[in-house]
């Protein structure tokens, strides 16, 4: 059942597919679908730790924008409510969604509105909690030629991901007009012109740009008009059958994200360390800042947001947003996208 959803899924997204790739990926789903719909965590007293295994699937590589989960695992807050959680590392072809919906991971992360967009086309997958408050995606211009705000991209040639609903929101609903090239995985166009600017994560390239001496701003895409959280989900059959294991992973998790961002960071950024030898001491440093800054999983106290907060209100005004530029396949509801019963109820 489950192969069959997400072959809908992936025919709905074709414009942004090759054949090539899509049949390697009806390939891969099939085998995945064989192998992982049945699978079950393990059950206390079969593994020897007696803690439920639990597998969760990141969008990336290891990195602080993972911290608190790694926090979670490095001080036990998992092991305290009977888990034993796997944190399986994404990259730049990882299938979150499928991963998850297909049962090769019980829970994943990423980009709220993508979640939206894949139920829409039929991906049985739900949202259990947010992870960040608001995406951190942004723009990365030279302080030479700053933004004050993404109507500032009028006229300009911007390096991005082809296919971004926020590209999509910022003409149709922002009337902006801009020249849009395929985003590349490095900084070299943007620091030979002062006027370039590219789509960025505000807590990992301004950091590397500054090292090479540029002076640069950044402006998050996410406004009061284009606010996706980013967030943990479970597919409707694992939520079904599981539903204390997702509850006791959202604890756990949220716990782990506040210990980490007012806390010391120190016992996950080993884990993450060990993981990537890249990651500097400074680097992390500057992705917790910035995380800070940006009020990016805290939230915003003024509006009464807080770490793992998810609303009704605001994924009503979401999906309401994605219908109006034509990027769902069939209207959902709230109720179709979420369940906020393992949500905090404060801060």
């Amino acid at each position: 059942m489950y192969f069959v959803y997400f072959v809908v899924y992936l025919f709905s997204g074709m414009r942004k597919i090759s054949s090539g790739i899509f049949f390697q990926f009806v390939v891969a789903v099939a085998t995945l679908g064989l192998v992982g719909c049945d699978r079950k965590p393990t059950e206390p007293g079969v593994a020897p730790s007696a803690l439920i295994k639990v597998r969760f699937q990141t969008d990336w590589f290891p990195q602080p924008e993972h911290g608190g989960y790694y926090q979670a695992l490095a001080k036990g807050y998992y092991a305290a409510e009977g888990l034993d959680v796997e944190i399986l590392p994404g990259g730049p072809n990882a299938q979150v969604m499928s991963t998850v919906a297909v049962g090769r991971a019980d829970l994943g992360m990423t980009n709220g509105d993508d979640v939206i967009v894949a139920i829409a086309r039929g991906v049985p997958i739900k949202m259990v909690g947010a992870e960040m408050q608001r995406d951190p995606q942004g723009i990365l211009f030279h302080s030479e030629h700053p933004l004050a705000s993404l109507n500032d991209l009028e006229g300009k040639t911007l390096m991005a991901g082809a296919g971004s609903t926020w590209l999509e929101v910022l003409r149709q609903k922002g009337g902006v007009k801009f020249n849009l090239i395929p985003l590349m995985g490095d900084l070299a166009r943007f620091m030979n012109n002062k006027e370039f600017v590219q789509q960025c994560f505000v807590t990992n390239e301004p950091f590397f740009a500054r090292q090479r001496g540029a002076t640069v701003g950044a402006l998050l895409i996410a406004s009061d008009t284009y606010e996706p959280y980013r967030v943990m989900f479970t597919a409707n059959g694992f939520l079904a059958k599981h539903p204390d294991i997702v509850e006791k992973f959202v604890r756990a998790s949220v716990r782990g994200w506040v210990d980490y961002l007012t806390g010391d960071p120190a016992p996950a950024n080993k884990l993450l360390a060990a993981l990537r030898n890249d990651l500097s001491p400074e680097f992390m440093a500057y992705s917790i800042k910035a995380m800070n800054e940006y009020k990016l999983v805290s939230g915003d106290p003024a509006k009464g947001e807080f770490t793992g907060q998810l609303t009704a209100a605001r994924l009503e005004k979401q999906i309401k947003l994605l219908q109006e530029v034509g990027v769902l396949d069939k209207p959902v509801a709230v109720s179709d996208v979420v369940v906020f019963e393992f949500i905090p109820k404060s801060k």
